[in-house]
């Protein structure tokens, strides 16, 4: 399985990573709950949560869901491989395509994987538990990269050679943190997963966000679907939020780009189109991700959206 997985990498049409200076942000997967695959849904893509981000030439990635495996087929191209792994939480479309990265079955390379869990158990344990038969065929034991393990709570800041991440703890079931990245005076929040309160801000997002250059943030559902209006069934509870949500924590906090994102399967192309539009009319710097977006922080006007 392993040869046969190298095969693929080495043979297959890939992206080309980004580098460079400053702030550079890929997107590889920007769905939530599942893939969502079909001509309804190619143009933002159906992969789950990936996003790649540089900080000079150092690399952090945060989340492993099915995109992953093809930001990893785009790495095999620069061996060997140092970098980081931010995750958020470990529900599945946020983990799934972890078997499937492989720089990890590459020595020399290295990688430190970073996470926290409300579940009494470790984030080393859950990824794991994932790759265990009958699960999965191969265990992480086979991972010929060097790779070591950190559980983090709030207050406390992981550190690059030229970056410094903070982190707060979001509304979601089994817990979830957003992240704030920091280098050379610019700074990106990725904050998924996070339902907000009715009954007031979210004060620990808002201050994470306080004057960031971009926000990436979920916005899973529309207010009918989450407030169960016009015909459909309430999400309340299920841990996730709406793009107006979004607009709100970033002009409460002075964000200057607002990215859409964890899209929710049921919705295609079209669909998303339309909360986009929706979306600039109450915060015109605000695009919907989707797959292959880039983002360079040190522009100050976004890029092209997909439906431009």
């Amino acid at each position: 399985m392993i040869v046969t997985l190298l095969w693929i990498v080495y043979n297959a049409d890939s992206f080309i990573s980004i580098r460079g200076y400053g702030v550079q942000v890929k997107f590889w997967g920007v769905r939530g709950s599942i893939p969502s695959g079909g001509p309804e849904t190619a143009g933002v893509g159906g992969n789950t949560t990936c996003v790649e981000i540089r900080c000079g030439d150092e690399l952090i990635i945060i989340d492993t869901g099915t995109g992953v495996r093809y930001l990893g087929m785009s790495l095999m191209k620069e061996m060997p491989v140092k970098g980081t792994i931010l995750f958020s939480h470990v529900h599945w479309d946020h983990i799934q395509g972890f078997p499937f990265f492989a720089p990890f079955f590459v020595p020399g390379n290295e990688f430190r994987i970073y996470g926290g869990t409300s579940l009494p158990t470790t984030v080393e344990d859950v990824l794991n538990q994932q790759m265990t038969p009958p699960c999965f065929p191969v265990k992480t034991d086979l991972f010929g990269a060097n790779i070591t393990y950190h559980d983090v709570k709030p207050g406390e800041i992981i550190e690059g050679n030229n970056y410094k991440v903070t982190l707060a703890p979001l509304f979601h079931p089994n817990g979830c943190y957003a992240y704030r990245i920091e280098h050379e005076g610019k700074a990106l929040v990725f904050s998924t997963d996070c339902e907000h309160y009715e009954d007031r801000p979210n004060k620990n997002l808002i201050e994470l966000c306080q004057g960031a250059d971009a926000l990436i943030y979920d916005a899973q559902y529309t207010e009918d679907e989450y407030y169960g209006l016009n015909g459909q069934f309430s999400r309340k509870g299920w841990g996730h939020s709406t793009m107006r949500e979004g607009v709100k924590v970033a002009e409460a906090a002075n964000v200057k780009k607002l990215i859409l994102f964890h899209h929710d399967p049921s919705h295609d192309d079209n669909f998303i189109k339309q909360i986009e539009a929706e979306s600039r009319q109450l915060f015109p710097q605000s695009i919907a991700a989707y797959e292959g977006l880039q983002i360079d922080l040190s522009q100050n006007a976004l890029p092209k959206s997909l439906f431009d």
